[in-house]
């Protein structure tokens, strides 16, 4: 016979079940609509190169520093496609070049190629800056014998140079002053590549050029002045923290009166300086 007491047992337990199998349910439901509405990972495009192999040209000049893709369109009866690429010195003696990487990057179609089928290799070593490199293209094919068809093509020669605007602290003076200044750098920069510990420091840093926005002078001129009607020069060096962020330091150069109270006219003084800036076109994209 069941007593009240089981019945009341009973039916509490019932419902605890269904509370809990609800609670489970709303809880994976959460977790895939937070999966659904996480947003997506800061990525950049990865450049794309086109050649043409009868023409045995590239479209453009090659990417360095980061990977690319080369593109273009495989002749007929393809069955794979190895892309490897070399430096050549600047001797132009190609007899002995090193190929790279040892493991073609390859292209492999699922059937042997239709005519002009277009194919998609990605170069996952990235090229150096200022350099020549051919690139080999061996095609196996079951219409003839394996292919070699050699491209020649060059990565940025030119020095790179970016503008920034910042503010800097003068030690001995002990004034701040916003500047705006030109940072030459004495190789190309590729500043989609990312920097690691590993970068070289050309890519980081750069000698600085620039003039104060705000004047240094004190009140009424009396002891200091600008070097150039309310600018003076900033010259210095600058390091990289970031794609467009930089540390620097140098020398603030600006007019001083003399000690002596019979010398009227004020000449060139120097003084240190520390700095922090960011490159325009990044000060552009906070501004829309």
């Amino acid at each position: 016979m069941v007593t009240n007491a089981a019945r009341t047992l009973r039916t509490v337990r019932v419902p605890v079940f269904v509370l809990l199998v609800l609670a489970g349910t709303r809880r994976h439901a959460f977790a895939a609509q937070s999966a659904v509405l996480a947003p997506p990972a800061q990525t950049s495009p990865i450049p794309r190169v086109t050649v043409d192999l009868a023409a045995r040209a590239f479209d453009r000049i090659l990417p360095f520093d980061v990977p690319f893709f080369i593109a273009g369109l495989a002749p007929e009866g393809t069955r794979s496609l190895e892309v490897q690429y070399a430096v050549v010195p600047k001797s132009g003696d190609a007899s002995n070049l090193s190929w790279a990487p040892a493991e073609p990057a390859r292209w492999q179609p699922d059937s042997p190629s239709a005519a002009d089928q277009p194919f998609l290799v990605l170069m996952r070593a990235p090229l150096e800056a200022g350099r020549l490199y051919r690139v080999r293209f061996v095609i196996h094919s079951d219409r003839s014998a394996d292919r070699t068809i050699t491209a020649e093509g060059r990565t940025e020669q030119k020095n790179y140079v970016s503008v920034d605007a910042g503010v800097l602290y003068a030690g001995d003076i002990g004034i701040g002053a916003l500047y705006v200044g030109s940072n030459i750098y004495f190789r190309p920069v590729n500043k989609k590549a990312p920097l690691t510990a590993f970068s070289s420091l050309g890519r980081r840093l750069a000698l600085t050029v620039g003039l104060t926005v705000s004047s240094v002078a004190d009140e009424n001129n009396r002891t200091r002045s600008d070097l150039f009607w309310n600018q003076s020069l900033v010259l210095g060096g600058g390091l990289r923290l970031a794609s467009s962020v930089r540390a620097g330091a140098g020398a603030l150069v600006f007019r001083q009166a003399d000690p002596n109270p019979l010398i009227t006219t004020k000449s060139a003084a120097v003084t240190w300086y520390v700095s922090f800036s960011f490159d325009l076109d990044l000060l552009k994209g906070f501004a829309g």
